[in-house]
Parts: structure tokens; sequence; C-alpha cells
């Protein structure tokens, strides 16, 4: 599940905060990430589309801009994702961590 973030509509970069992750290891839900943040390019990362689920679901939201709101809504199925660039924190000290899926 996906939380707040931006996206360059010129350059289809993006950054966005995971609210609901989980680590796939060997093909099965691992752990729970916590405090990950996906950032890529949206014509990038539709191009590492390596499976597409069975689930779709739908989400409504509000995108914003200075203070300014406007009612918005998406519908996606889950997907597999060959590479993405994760990044977020790890460890007791709270290094930074950066990961290439």
């Amino acid at each position: 599940r996906m939380g707040g973030g931006q996206v360059n509509t010129t350059t289809g970069d993006f950054v966005f905060e995971v609210a609901e992750g989980y680590l796939i290891e060997d093909g099965k839900e691992g752990p729970m990430v916590r405090g990950a943040t996906l950032t890529g390019n949206g014509p990038q990362a539709l191009r590492q589309v390596a499976m597409v689920g069975n689930d779709l679901g739908f989400g409504t939201g509000t995108c914003g801009k200075e203070g300014q709101g406007v009612p918005v809504g998406d519908a996606q199925p889950t997907l597999a994702i060959r590479e993405l660039i994760v990044g977020g924190q790890a460890g007791a000290q709270g290094s930074p961590r950066i990961r290439r899926l």
C-alpha cells in the first residue's frame, strides 16, 4: 500500500512512501518493510513489470498543492517489479539504506 508522494509530470520521476509493504523472498511474502521510500521513473518502472496480480483494488485520496486539494482515484492490481530503488532506514543506529530491487 502506497502512502503520500510526488510525481514530476514532465519527466515522470516519482517518490512515494510505502505505507504497507512486504519483502518477497524466494517467491514468498516475507517480513513487513517499514520506513521505506520508492523512487524512480514511471515509464521505466512500467517496463520492469514482471507479473500482474488478479486482485484489482480501487483507492481514493486527495492530490494537493499549495493548500489546495482535488479528489483523485486510482485502480491497480498487485505488481511484481523486477527493479526499483528502495530507500529507508535500517539498523539500530538508523543508518541510511538504499537498495536497488
